[in-house]
C-alpha cells in the first residue's frame, strides 16, 4: 500500500503517535519478492513495469529519488531525463512521481543499497523496475487512538511514512477492511483533505496503495 494523506497543517503529525510499550506490533509482507519480476504477467499483477535509462556524462543516471524511508525508493521529481523517457514510451511505461523502484539491474533489496547502486558511477544503461502506488480511503471514526507511528522529514520527505501499525483505529480499520488495509511504509497523503467532518469525530484520510 501507498499511504495516508494530511493536510499541511498536520505537518508535525501529533495524532499518529503511539505508546509502543502497550501496542502489539503488525508486521507486512515486502512489496514485492525477488522472483516476482521473472515475467510481465508477474510486474502486472503487482502494477510494475520495467524501464531502461542511459547514464549520463557523471556515470549515474537522471533521477529524482526520494530516501527517507530506507527500506523503499521512489521518485521524487520529474527530471529531463524522465521526462524525455515518457515522451518516447508507451504511458503503461510512464514514470510518475511516487512510483517505488523495486530492482535496479535485476537487483532488489532494500532502499538503501539499491540507492547506492544508483548513485555509483558507472558504464551502460541502468535497468528499473518500478512500482505504481494506488490510492486508499479510509473513514476513522473517534474517540480513540489511530495506532499508528508516521515518520517525516521536512523540507526532503513527500510525504509521511508509516513505520508501525499496532493496536487502534488503523487496526481495526484492516481487519474489516482486508482488501484495503494500511501497511508500514504507506505514505499518508491527506487527512481530511476532501471534507472535513465537524466535531472532529471522524477522519477521513486518502491512502495510496502498493500491491
Amino acid at each position: 500500500m501507498f499511504g495516508c494523506c494530511c493536510t499541511e497543517k498536520e505537518e508535525a503529525f501529533d495524532s499518529l503517535a503511539v505508546d509502543e510499550k502497550d501496542s502489539k506490533l503488525v508486521k507486512s509482507a515486502p512489496a514485492l519478492s525477488k522472483s516476482a519480476t521473472s515475467d510481465s504477467a508477474a510486474l502486472d499483477q503487482k502494477n510494475c513495469y520495467m524501464v531502461t535509462l542511459p547514464r549520463g556524462s557523471d556515470g549515474k543516471p537522471d533521477l529524482g529519488v526520494e530516501k527517507s524511508d530506507a527500506d523503499y525508493l521512489m521518485i521524487k521529481k520529474m527530471t529531463p531525463g524522465v521526462v524525455a523517457w515518457n515522451e518516447l514510451n508507451p504511458a503503461s511505461h510512464h514514470i510518475g512521481v511516487f512510483d517505488r523502484i523495486v530492482e535496479v539491474n535485476g537487483q532488489a533489496g532494500p532502499g538503501k543499497d539499491m540507492g547506492r547502486a544508483l548513485e555509483t558511477p558507472s558504464t551502460g544503461d541502468v535497468t528499473l523496475v518500478l512500482q505504481r502506488p494506488s490510492t486508499r480511503v479510509l473513514t476513522l471514526k473517534r474517540p480513540g487512538k489511530l495506532g499508528i507511528i508516521a515518520n517525516y522529514m521536512p523540507n526532503y520527505s513527500l510525504k509521511p511514512w508509516i513505520d508501525t501499525v499496532a493496536e487502534g483505529l488503523v487496526a481495526d480499520w484492516n481487519k474489516a477492511n482486508p482488501d484495503s488495509c494500511i501497511r508500514e511504509h504507506d505514505r499518508i497523503m491527506s487527512v481530511n483533505g476532501v471534507t472535513s467532518p465537524r466535531g472532529g469525530g471522524v477522519a477521513n484520510a486518502k491512502t495510496g496503495r502498493y500491491p
